[in-house]
């Protein structure tokens, strides 16, 4: 199966290069039959040359008398056709040729008559930072295309005039005119439309985003992000994902993503294109990425082009900043929970540039002091660093490195206990205590290189490696008379990843674009080791269970192919086959990818779109939240490969001739199938069962409506987002087989975010949410459980309950209003903004869960039960950040 596999993917390979390879064979080669000659060195007149070839060749050279004879041309002493010697003579002037016997007639032709490939790159003209997926349109002949995920682009178009218009959402447009008689580079300076008080719509009319069909994709621009209100003023890019139709955050506070009714880990990360597998700090309530480090967020959760695999909800592509070439810039932010900077410039000016941010909270060293004289102590904190190197070597090479490294540390003591030696002397005493600790964190990295092999051809190599690891710990110290006995438990897990991928974007004309590529990741699992150590006064024992490292194989090769069928019908076809190794057993996967787009009028496009997906890794959860210790689990002979099948179609309206107000909406089906849950029986801290056998296999369905209304110039820029949906489960071992809701499925959710720009130096902005009860398992019955009669002591009556089904109940619904301003002061060499609002401004108590508990008034054993809920943030929360730019 094995060898099968190899040889279908190397087959794959080999055929799109064929295909590749003769398709620009038929665009470039043209036949010479005109005779190798090697006439004598000349310069001088372009007449006296064509005179020299006559005598060399013995061929008739016949001109229109409309050729750009010039008076100063090279004939060089080579051999070579005599083509090629009048193709250096008219250098500078386009013909066509006729050739009869030994005769061979020329004339002018009029660039239009010739197509011309324009290529470049689009870049922020104030940090110097490339455009990632810009878009790129021709008025005159309405041919458009977008740039890749590095920024560059490339078109074909008749000669002549032409004009090219770039634009990228958060960004004013560019347009430049320009005679095309050759190949020719153009490179577009967009400047930030997010501090503009108005922008100049040139057109009657905008085209941006009629001729792709990606559906169901956002992006979003870190300015925007950064404007938005936020916890504690810890900016969080995550948050604005959340806000997306069809998008839920889970529990309230928390920076999980439930894609479509997907759990979490069903949705790809990517930092620079390298998997990251835990995205938060604080157990979540912030995400790892810092919006000083991060230059824009792609997210698709619709349709998937065949360059994305491994996931089964969404993509989210998070693109870190690359460093200026030509100028120090910085940046300072304190917060009431962390601070961090910033810096980003030249290494060698024109050539390379860096860009370095620093974040950590500073909660441990305020605990430490208020802490300093407690017998029970709790500590915590947080850090990240990311970097990131950029180098361009000539025109055609670029080579980048980035680094993400960020650690979470939390740890508490308490149940402190003097300990001495006989006879107890100052010297002898010692203190014991309890301790409980845990910690995780991520370290990824990417080296990549792009090579521009010509200005149709664009390929990018790049290897990538992640780590992540998480830990828990609980130490347990007891004294019997002057010696100390304690108790150790550790639980350990994690995965490792080690990759190498080739990507190429191929434009074979200007509504034509190939992407192809192959790649292999190794990964290396840690399903969890549990460490325990007894210590006594004569020795120590420790033992070890579970430790099983791992080791997965998984490979991909992809063809996508995006074309114009019509001048309205554009269409996004690919597949992607993947294998995977892990144990004995080899999985395969060849999973078809379809779009369309169909534009009804110059205002109204119609989409659709089928997408199937594999997933050959799992993370199977402990709790109703999503904790960093939840486990990554892979494929194994006995646990298969998540499936999707997914369906989408949509509607995209532009409401006014400038594209300020838009309208889309998106209905879809989601089909899944080997889904893990733990069994009923069994769970997270069950040692006595080997992690394979607590898990169950199920299915799921999603479906559901999506609609969005933006308005995303002036001074007033928003949107409002409603999503309708449904998922369910369904466990043959679980609820007695019958399906249930998903974890976080929610009826109803509402999303409004505005920011008004009062005045040029403070905007506001607001951010609203509603989402219908999430379900949630409690208890139904309880029932009287006395311990048995033949136990040694006093006979104890106690009480039991039992949940009849899982997700029977909803939690409350819920609902918040955030609010933020940002005052921004501009100096001569320096910005700085001031940022104050609230979180929850309203004070809603939205419940984070929710628990049955006895009345204090009631007798110990009584049936008589209350239901509570638990409130993270029942109050306004304030925030105030300060934040300089220079």
């Amino acid at each position: 199966m094995r060898l099968n596999i190899v040889h279908i993917i190397r087959n794959l390979i080999c055929g799109v290069v064929l295909y590749i390879g003769a398709t620009s064979f038929s665009l470039f080669a043209q036949d010479d039959m005109t005779p190798v000659v090697k006439p004598e060195a000349f310069r001088g007149h372009a007449r006296t040359a064509i005179s020299i070839l006559e005598q060399s060749s013995g061929w008739i050279i016949s001109y229109s008398n409309r050729m750009c004879l010039e008076s100063e041309v090279i004939l060089k002493n080579e051999n070579r056709t005599l083509l090629q010697h009048l193709e250096d003579i008219f250098a500078h002037c386009s013909f066509s040729y006729v050739i009869r016997d030994n005769k061979i007639i020329l004339r002018p032709v009029d660039p239009s008559e010739y197509s011309y490939t324009v290529s470049g790159f689009t870049y922020d003209i104030s940090s110097g930072e490339t455009l990632p997926g810009a878009n790129i349109f021709n008025y005159i002949s309405g041919i458009g295309t977008a740039g890749n995920n590095y920024g560059f682009y490339s078109i074909t178009l008749p000669g002549g005039s032409n004009v090219l218009t770039a634009s990228f959402v958060g960004y004013s447009s560019e347009t430049k005119s320009f005679e095309l008689r050759s190949d020719t580079v153009i490179n577009f300076n967009l400047k930030g439309s997010l501090q503009l008080a108005q922008i100049n719509i040139e057109s009657d009319f905008v085209h941006e985003g009629l001729y792709t069909t990606n559906m169901g994709t956002t992006i979003i621009p870190i300015e925007e992000i950064k404007q938005t209100p936020a916890l504690l003023g810890e900016t969080d890019l995550v948050k604005n994902i959340q806000m997306l139709p069809g998008v839920q955050g889970g529990s309230e506070g928390f920076s999980g993503l439930y894609v479509r009714g997907g759990g979490p880990d069903q949705n790809l990360i990517l930092l620079d294109d390298v998997p990251v597998y835990n995205i938060g700090h604080l157990l979540g309530f912030f995400s790892i990425f810092n919006a000083d480090a991060v230059k824009n967020v792609t997210v698709h959760k619709s349709q998937f082009p065949a360059r994305y695999g491994g996931r089964l909800s969404s993509v989210v592509d998070v693109r870190m900043l690359e460093g200026n070439k030509d100028q120090v810039k910085g940046n300072l932010n304190l917060g009431i929970l962390s601070s961090g900077a910033s810096l980003n410039g030249p290494v060698k000016k024109g050539k390379s540039g860096f860009a370095l941010s620093f974040r950590r909270t500073y909660h441990d060293f305020i605990a430490g002091l208020v802490q300093r004289d407690n017998e029970e102590s709790t500590n915590y904190y947080f850090y990240d660093l990311n970097a990131k190197y950029n180098h361009s070597i000539g025109d055609k090479h670029r080579i980048y490195f980035n680094v993400y490294w960020g650690r979470d540390k939390y740890i508490t003591t308490y149940n402190y206990q003097n300990i001495a030696s006989e006879p107890a002397t100052e010297n002898n005493q010692a203190t014991i205590n309890d301790e409980n600790n845990a910690g995780w964190g991520n370290f990824v990295s990417g080296l990549r290189w792009n090579y521009l092999i010509s200005p149709k051809l664009f390929s990018n190599l790049t290897v990538t490696y992640s780590d992540y690891r998480f830990f828990i710990g609980v130490e347990r110290s007891n004294r019997a008379a002057t010696n100390r006995e304690s108790f150790e438990q550790r639980y350990l897990s994690g995965i490792r990843d080690l990759g190498v991928k080739a990507d190429f974007d191929f434009y074979p004309s200007y509504n034509h674009l190939i992407k192809f590529g192959a790649g292999a990741i190794r990964h290396y699992f840690n399903p969890g080791i549990d460490v325990v150590q007894r210590n006594a006064s004569g020795g120590s024992v420790s033992s070890e269970f579970g430790e099983d490292n791992i080791v997965g194989g998984e490979f991909h090769a992809y063809l996508e192919d995006e074309w114009d069928l019509t001048r309205k019908l554009r269409v996004n076809t690919g597949v992607r086959a993947v294998a995977f190794t892990g144990e004995s057993k080899a999985f395969y996967s060849v999973e078809p990818r379809l779009s369309l787009r169909y534009d009804i009028t110059r205002s109204i496009s119609a989409r659709a779109a089928y997408s199937e997906m594999s997933q050959f890794i799992h993370l199977v959860s402990s709790s109703n939240v999503n904790l960093p210790t939840d486990l990554w689990l892979p494929v194994t002979d006995r646990i298969p490969p998540m499936r999707s099948r997914q369906t989408n179609i949509g509607i995209d309206i532009k409401i006014d001739n400038k594209g300020v107000f838009r309208f889309t909406s998106d209905y879809y089906i989601k089909e899944l199938d080997n889904l893990l849950h733990y069994k009923e029986s069994t769970g997270f801290f069950d040692y006595s069962t080997y992690w394979e056998d607590k898990l169950t296999i199920g299915s799921g369905k999603s479906y559901g409506m999506e609609f969005l209304f933006s308005k995303t110039q002036g001074d007033l820029k928003g949107w409002i987002g409603y999503t309708l949906a449904r998922t369910t489960n369904k466990f043959d071992e679980l609820n007695n087989g019958k399906s249930f809701p998903a974890r976080f499925d929610r009826r109803h959710d509402v999303t409004i975010t505005a920011n008004y720009r009062l005045t040029e130096k403070t905007d506001v902005g607001l951010m609203w949410q509603y989402g219908s009860g999430i379900p949630v398992t409690l208890p139904s019955e309880k029932y009287f459980a006395p311990n048995f009669p033949y136990y040694n002591g006093d006979l104890n009556i106690g009480y039991s309950e039992n949940a009849v089904a899982i997700n029977g109940f909803r939690m409350p619904d819920f609902h918040r209003l955030d609010i933020g301003f940002n005052f921004t002061k501009v100096r001569k060499r320096s910005t700085r903004i001031w940022s104050v609002g609230a979180i929850n401004l309203y004070g809603r108590q939205n419940p984070f869960l929710v628990y049955f508990a006895s009345e204090s008034a009631d007798e110990p054993g009584s049936s008589s039960r209350v239901l509570k809920q638990l409130s993270l943030f029942p109050f306004p929360i304030p925030y105030v950040k300060y934040s300089l730019q220079f």
